[in-house]
């Protein structure tokens, strides 16, 4: 105890707190293959979130933009401005592939030991929650008019949950399990 071997990381400083920085033994391929899935997937779903029905430079994905919002003209299906209650759920959407993405490079490249995994998952939750509340808090009024139900008690159990998780995830003291 206390001594340091070349094992044994540095300690760094954490939120006022000393923890060992370490990183995830994840196996490169993993490691790989999770980076360039959740780069495709983060693209497109910030695309969702922003300016959904425009293709991202992808084979087949000005076709898939289709689905969001399309007309017939001369019998073949062209893109169409994309309405408010599709640009809606294109936004929830993509809000959500953020959230899984996020999620699956957290796991995979933070800290390899279970307490801070958790820490850092906690941030990415309480973050992607606010977001959410945030897009649906957006998009309230064209749901409200088009559907005549609101979606304020959706962005008030978001905010108190993503409120939670933050402060668990920077306040609350974490020490590392021993070996």
């Amino acid at each position: 105890p206390g001594m340091r071997t070349s094992r044994t990381p540095a300690p760094r400083a954490c939120f006022g707190r000393s923890v060992y920085l370490e990183m995830s033994n994840v196996p490169l391929v993993v490691k790989l293959s999770v980076a360039a899935t959740e780069s495709v997937l983060m693209a497109a779903g910030v695309r969702d979130v922003l300016i959904p029905g425009t293709p991202l430079p992808l084979p087949g994905d000005d076709k898939l933009m289709l689905l969001w919002s399309s007309a017939m003209k001369r019998k073949q299906r062209i893109a169409a401005p994309v309405p408010p209650p599709q640009a809606f759920l294109a936004a929830m959407l993509g809000a959500f592939v953020l959230l899984s993405a996020a999620a699956k490079l957290a796991a995979t490249f933070s800290h390899f030991e279970g307490t801070f995994l958790r820490r850092n998952l906690f941030l990415v939750f309480g973050c992607a929650d606010l977001a959410i509340a945030a897009l649906m808090h957006h998009h309230s009024a064209v749901v409200l008019e088009f559907t005549g139900a609101g979606l304020d008690n959706f962005v008030l159990l978001l905010m108190i949950e993503g409120v939670a998780f933050l402060l668990d995830a920077i306040f609350r003291p974490r020490k590392a399990k021993s070996a």
